[in-house]
């Protein structure tokens, strides 16, 4: 008997024990999880301008020969405008021959060559844009692809953004846990998500991105308009409760 009630005391220290360790598990455990989002509205200060050429020769060496001849005339071009030699880069090029199928006869013959080039053109004088398209077709360039416009450093629009995440974070938080009438804790832990930028269309622009917005008014000139850099900030953050 003495034996039994000796186990049972020990049992029953053991239970009390354990209920004690679940009660500050689960206190230690009261936790908020919110997503806290901000956005910053910037000014483009950067400009990149897409401009092909295109040619065709009897053969591939003839058609990348004038191809090459005139990408010197638009870089020269460019080169006079102010833009910096660096900033004026080849971002593709091609040559292929160009066929001619029979369908009598299923056979094809090649009637000459394409040389193809893609030719990036980055500015600051991003209110000017329209300008140097106009003098690299003047120069020779068979088409534009159109004007992407960026922030250069985002760096302080960025931090302006998470700075915003966070205020937003612990709004929702706090409306949670004021919801539960319960005070909210300490920061736990704090999650970059993930940071975006991109352009954003504004009420006078026709086009996202200013692709193919290039508007020849009557001997006026090509015109580009352009809109906000929207950076955004994602965070995660755990809040004790």
């Amino acid at each position: 008997m003495k034996k039994w009630k000796k186990f049972a005391a020990v049992l029953a220290a053991a239970m009390t024990l354990s209920l004690g360790m679940a009660s500050m598990a689960y206190a230690a455990e009261g936790q908020i999880n919110v997503n806290g989002t901000g956005v910053v509205m910037a000014d483009p200060d950067t400009a990149k301008i897409s401009l092909s050429v295109e040619t065709m020769g009897k053969t591939s060496e003839a058609a990348q020969k004038e191809n090459n001849q005139i990408i010197q005339k638009v870089t020269k071009s460019m080169l006079s405008m102010g833009v910096a030699k660096e900033d004026i880069v080849t971002t593709y090029t091609s040559v292929y021959p160009q066929y001619n199928y029979n369908d009598e006869t299923g056979q094809r013959a090649v009637l000459g060559y394409r040389s193809y080039t893609d030719l990036q053109v980055t500015t600051k004088d991003i209110d000017n844009t329209g300008k140097y398209i106009d003098a690299a077709l003047k120069a020779g360039a068979t088409g534009t692809n159109g004007v992407d416009f960026s922030v250069a450093d985002q760096s302080l629009y960025y931090g302006q953004a998470l700075q915003a995440a966070v205020k937003n974070a612990e709004r929702s938080a706090q409306s949670i846990a004021q919801a539960y009438g319960r005070p909210l804790g300490a920061v736990q832990s704090v999650t970059e998500n993930s940071r975006n930028a991109y352009y954003v269309e504004t009420a006078n622009m026709s086009k996202m991105m200013a692709k193919e917005d290039a508007v020849a008014d009557a001997g006026s000139g090509t015109t580009i308009s352009y809109g906000k850099i929207q950076i955004t900030a994602n965070i995660a953050v755990t809040y004790g409760f």
